[in-house]
């Protein structure tokens, strides 16, 4: 049965003429529906998506907008039932004001952490952000129901909704990791959804424009913000790089945003010094571009080399492991997509084939082409002994088919900051590495700070363990890391004190390498629980409070 609608202002603005504009009213309604729903979805995503990058653990991020959007939403459903008066025109106010405030949340979002140093300002900032977005959300659907309800039944109007509804939601969540993030990225992707919303806005205008009162106020609020939104989205760009120039101090030689991770090179040109004041020695058959620029590597915002200090840390994650390992025929790299550990490997002669898996083929793109990082790497990623797989490295050692097992494993991944990487520090993965492991074979992977994060540094050394291999942890000071910590493993017990290096090195001495695996009270052991796939405590102890200083 259809329900006619009423004829008088308390059900909309005013008679509609059922018979010309039914149909049509009805489906640019439910499409309306479906395209607010898709805006939705996306704001809660964008937003969730830049507190990830700006204050990592993407779970807790995603875990707390997603709660705090539906709370939102559901007071938003709550507070509709005020609503019986004017539904069309303040449809059309709560799309303009979701398009203005969801349009600028990720600039603000950006900007909040820039210039307030506070995490708890940041914190409330998003509150305020989520709960008004996801309210006015909340007032949507109701509101919009009880339009579409003037037309057909009650279980009709439902069914419909909710299925446009869902749909809306699908489609946003596909767009948004497939295409916006990608190809527009998380400043520009916001303003574009605020235009969807102020279209959703003037859909409605054009098809109620007779019964609506305040047409000219609502036009004239529509056309500003729908104006103010484009030229946002044409300088979205612009915006973007003034706010990376606030986040990173040098500039910004790159900006990539590829599927999986935020990809930024810096660059800050360095005072030359005189020859009699400089000490620097070069490492060996290295064109080190050190003392003349400081070129740095960012993904997802954190630090991955300093060109001033990165031998130091690729020095003291290779040459242990390969000094110690029975032989070096065959080395592979997991993560080290830059090339710098493999320039490392490259100074053995007796090397055959080092095997690179990178999930990110961006990555070695780039460390492959950009002229600055193939003359730091030496073109180690451009070698013929150097085989680059593009796949996931849990996926590599997990599968194992491979042609014969590995002399030296080098685990140069991410830190731990969020469930899919503290995967790849867990139990399993490491019983995965001992599989394809030959029997005199040796194991190192950075470890993290063992001062800025210290259980999480002990947490991977007793993992390591757990799996039933022999463990050893040791750390040094980099000037732009900080003091960062390794951990060597291998299936037989081996002497520390064995460790002579075989090759020339910058930074090394076969005594810095046996005081390497010294530890002062304040990052000494500490008891631990095992990181697990199904207990992901690594990423929690990554979260110590003393990242705050780092």
């Amino acid at each position: 049965m259809t329900v006619k609608p009423e004829n008088n202002e308390n059900s909309h603005q005013g008679p509609v003429n059922l018979h010309q504009t039914s149909k049509w009213a009805v489906f640019a309604l439910l499409f309306s529906v479906c395209l607010i729903a898709t805006c939705a979805i996306i704001y809660e995503l964008i937003i969730a998506a830049v507190s990830s990058y700006l204050l990592g653990n993407s779970v807790y991020q995603f875990s707390i907008t997603i709660g705090l959007f539906m709370s939102s939403m559901g007071l938003g459903s709550y507070l509709s039932r005020y609503f019986s008066r004017c539904l069309v025109a303040r449809f059309i106010l709560i799309e303009i004001a979701i398009a203005l405030i969801g349009g600028i949340s990720s600039t603000v979002l950006f900007n909040t952490y820039i210039f307030n140093e506070s995490v708890t300002v940041y914190l409330v900032v998003m509150f305020v952000l989520i709960t008004s977005i996801g309210t006015l959300v909340g007032l949507e659907i109701p509101i919009l129901t009880q339009i579409i309800g003037q037309y057909d039944s009650l279980h009709i109007t439902l069914s419909n909704v909710l299925a446009f509804d869902y749909i809306g939601a699908l489609i946003g969540s596909v767009v948004f990791p497939l295409i916006l993030l990608k190809h527009t990225g998380l400043v520009q992707s916001a303003y574009i959804i605020g235009l969807l919303n102020i279209f959703v806005a003037g859909l409605l205008l054009c098809q109620y424009w007779k019964s609506i009162e305040d047409k000219h106020l609502l036009t004239f609020a529509t056309v500003i913000t729908s104006g103010s939104l484009t030229i946002a989205a044409i300088y979205s760009t612009d915006i973007d790089h003034w706010l990376e120039r606030k986040l990173y101090r040098d500039h910004i030689q790159l900006s990539n945003q590829s599927r999986y991770q935020k990809i930024v090179l810096t660059k800050r040109e360095m005072r030359k010094t005189s020859p009699a004041n400089n000490t620097i020695k070069k490492p060996p058959n290295l064109e080190i571009i050190n003392n003349r620029t400081d070129l740095r590597l960012f993904i997802n915002g954190n630090l991955q080399f300093s060109s001033v200090d990165e031998y130091r840390y690729h020095e003291a994650l290779v040459h242990p492991a390969m000094n110690l390992a029975d032989k070096h025929t065959n080395v592979l790299i997991l993560g080290g997509g830059d090339g710098l550990a493999a320039r490392e490997v490259l100074r053995y002669p007796e090397v055959e084939r080092i095997v690179l898996i990178d999930i990110d083929p961006e990555i070695t793109k780039v460390c492959s082409n950009n002229p600055e990082i193939v003359q730091l790497n030496q073109g180690s990623l451009l070698n013929k002994k150097v085989a680059i797989i593009n796949q996931d490295a849990y996926k590599f050692v997990e599968w194992g088919h491979h042609d014969h097992n590995f002399d030296v494993v080098i685990i140069d991944l991410p830190d731990p900051n969020h469930e899919s990487l503290s995967k790849l520090y867990s139990v399993t993965f490491y019983k995965l590495i001992e599989n394809i492991l030959n029997t005199k074979g040796v194991i190192v992977t950075q470890s993290t700070s063992p001062f800025f994060s210290r259980e999480a540094f002990w947490c991977i050394h007793h993992t390591i363990e757990k799996a039933g291999l022999h463990t050893y942890a040791y750390h040094l000071e980099i000037p732009s890391m900080g003091d960062w910590g390794f951990n060597l493993a291998s299936k037989t017990t081996n002497e520390i004190k064995n460790i002579r290096l075989a090759v020339e090195t910058n930074f090394l001495t076969n005594n810095l390498i046996q005081a390497m695996f010294q530890f002062g009270k304040d990052v000494n052991e500490l008891e631990t629980k095992i990181n697990t796939l199904l207990k992901p405590t690594l990423m929690f102890y990554y979260e110590d409070q003393n990242w705050r200083y780092y």
